[in-house]
């Protein structure tokens, strides 16, 4: 059996006029693109078309892709900048898709995995009220656990305004959460200070 083939090479086919492989790419990246696209906040029914038109740029841009990045990295940039660009069109009203829980390897309970969508949803509702310029490198930086160098990058941020923006965003979260989540809050996280 052959192995798939690497994203460079499989971008410099699709230039070369070989536009059905364009198609592995698809595969391979769509679930990305479209949790992605998810918790930057787009609706679960509008993903399939935020997924469209992110793939729709990149295809329109790939001769523009530098290798020396990974593809998922210009991705996230190019998905972050559709959401942002849809939420701005469409002035949402903070519908927020609930997050997805973590999967493990043992099954939880179905008290356990109730807990886990509700503490999820409130968790979705919390980074909602975060302004979506601050969300964006929370959301890559602790959801996707994707390095600070990559989120500048998919952002086209500096480093230092990427640090900066996650300290406010985390201050910010920490505060939506003790004010208007406290079930959100850790253990004795949420102390009074009157």
């Amino acid at each position: 059996m052959a192995s798939e083939p690497a994203d460079v090479e499989l971008i410099r086919e699709v230039l070369a006029g070989r536009v059905e492989r364009f198609e592995i790419l698809i595969r391979r990246y769509q679930r990305l693109v479209a949790t992605a696209a998810l918790r930057m906040g787009i609706p679960r029914e509008e993903i399939e078309d935020v997924s469209s038109e992110v793939f729709y740029k990149v295809y329109r841009s790939l001769a523009r892709y530098r290798p020396e990045h990974a593809l998922s990295t210009w991705l996230y940039r190019i998905t972050v900048n559709a959401a942002l660009d849809r939420k701005r069109s469409t002035r949402h009203e903070s519908r927020m898709e609930e997050l997805s829980p973590t999967l493990s390897d043992g099954r939880p309970s179905l008290d356990q995995e109730a807990s886990d969508k509700e503490r999820a949803g409130l968790l979705q509702k919390a980074l909602g009220r975060i302004p979506a310029h601050y969300r964006a490198p929370l959301v890559l930086a602790h959801i996707e656990g994707l390095p600070l160098e990559e989120i500048a990058r998919a952002l086209d941020l500096p480093e230092g305004t990427i640090k900066s923006r996650l300290f406010r965003a985390r201050a910010m979260l920490k505060e939506i959460i003790q004010r208007h989540y406290p079930a959100l809050a850790p253990a004795g996280g949420t102390e009074d200070r009157s």
